[in-house]
C-alpha cells in the first residue's frame, strides 16, 4: 500500500505526501524478486499491517556487481529518509538498535577500542585498537577457529579446534628469517616425485625407538668423514 494510500500525512503541516525527516521502520521481507538488494518495511507508529514497496538501501559502496552486501534481517528496526521529501520514495540509511535487539559488543570502559563486524550466526570481524594491543580477529561463531593479526606483537596465529588444511594448485612456499619449528603426534611425509633436504649448516636425524631408511633403487651417501656408532 502506498504511504499516501494509507493516510500517512494526514495532518501533517508540511506539503501534502511531503516528509522532510528521518522515520524508524521495522523489515517484513528481504527477498527482492528482481535481486536488486531491496527491502519491504512496515511502520509500526502507522499500521503493523500497511507495508511499504520494495525500498532501495544505501550502503557505503554500491555498482555493477560490486559493493558492500549486508541485508538487514526481517524484523530489524531500520531508519529511512525520503528522496526529496516524497513519501513514496523512500531509503533506508541505517539500521537501529533497540531495548530488544543489542549490538554484539560494548564500550563499558569509555574507551571505543573495539570495531565489531558480527553476523547472526556470530562469525566476527573484530578490530581491537587497544594501546600496545592492537589486533584484528576473525573468527567462527563459536570462537574456536580464529585468525589474529597481533599489530602490536608483530605476529600472526591460526586457530583451529579441527584441522587446518593448505592446498594450492601453483605450489605452496614457507620462509623464514628465524626458525621453523613443527610439533606433532605423527608426521608424514610424501613426495609424488622427488624431495631434498639441505642444511648449509650442520643436520642430525634421531629416533627414540628406531630408525629405517628403505630405497628401492639404493643409498648414496657422500660425506668426507663418515661415524657410526
Amino acid at each position: 500500500m502506498m504511504l499516501q494510500e494509507a493516510g500517512f500525512w494526514s495532518g501533517n503541516t508540511q506539503a501534502p505526501g511531503r516528509l522532510y525527516g528521518a522515520v524508524v521502520g521495522i523489515v517484513s521481507n528481504n527477498v527482492d524478486p528482481d535481486g536488486m538488494g531491496r527491502v519491504k518495511v512496515t511502520f509500526p507508529w502507522l499500521s503493523a499491517e500497511d507495508e511499504s514497496g520494495w525500498v532501495r538501501i544505501a550502503t557505503p559502496m554500491a555498482g555493477a556487481g560490486r559493493g558492500v552486501w549486508m541485508l538487514p534481517e526481517v524484523g530489524d528496526e531500520v531508519l529511512l529518509m525520503f528522496a526529496n521529501g516524497n513519501i513514496d520514495q523512500p531509503y533506508v540509511v541505517g539500521a537501529l538498535w533497540n531495548g530488544v535487539d543489542a549490538p554484539p559488543d560494548n564500550n563499558d570502559d569509555g574507551r571505543n577500542n573495539r570495531r565489531v563486524i558480527c553476523s547472526r550466526s556470530g562469525h566476527t570481524l573484530v578490530f581491537d585498537d587497544t594501546e600496545g594491543a592492537e589486533t584484528i580477529t576473525i573468527s567462527g561463531a563459536a570462537q574456536k577457529n580464529k585468525i589474529v593479526i597481533d599489530a602490536s606483537g608483530e605476529s600472526i596465529s591460526i586457530e583451529s579446534s579441527g584441522r587446518i588444511n593448505l592446498s594450492a594448485a601453483g605450489g605452496i612456499d614457507l620462509q623464514s628469517d628465524g626458525d621453523i619449528a613443527i610439533e606433532c603426534a605423527t608426521f608424514s611425509l610424501s613426495a609424488q616425485k622427488s624431495y631434498e633436504v639441505k642444511a648449509n649448516g650442520s643436520g642430525s636425524l634421531s629416533a627414540a625407538s628406531g630408525l629405517g631408511i628403505d630405497c628401492m633403487a639404493g643409498v648414496k651417501i657422500n660425506k668426507d668423514a663418515l661415524e657410526v656408532t
